[in-house]
């Protein structure tokens, strides 16, 4: 694709973030990495992002609630859920809300880049 995607990575644990943020780059993205939601709207103030992966759960705002402020200002930005934890309310009022789909950690690496590859082709990048 002669344009590269943006990828945003918002996660409360560093390392999580960082693995994803290298496979990323291998794979050709522009990744940006931010720990917390208000990080996450700082960067997003700055940059432009095709694709938000956010942690469900962090201690200062929730992927749902991160997604509803991004939403406002940034309407076409696709994002992700990602979750360790059983967090269903919060999971079903984000895909009620337009969540893309919801990545259960462990990753699954073959399964996420296929996500992002088929959003890519849908929304970004269409052919």
């Amino acid at each position: 694709m002669s344009e590269q995607t943006t990828i945003l990575i918002v996660d409360d644990n560093p390392p999580m973030a960082k693995t994803l943020m290298d496979i990323l780059i291998m794979k050709g993205y522009i990744v940006h990495v931010a720990n917390s939601g208000f990080e996450a709207l700082d960067i997003l103030q700055n940059q432009q992002v095709d694709i938000m992966v956010t942690d469900v759960i962090m201690p200062d705002m929730d992927g749902v609630a991160l997604y509803r402020e991004t939403k406002k200002k940034y309407p076409h930005l696709i994002t992700f859920l990602m979750t360790a934890y059983s967090a269903d309310q919060i999971i079903q009022q984000g895909i009620a809300e337009g969540i893309k789909t919801i990545l259960n950690k462990p990753i699954d690496i073959n399964l996420f880049l296929m996500l992002v590859v088929a959003v890519e082709q849908a929304y970004i990048h269409p052919q």
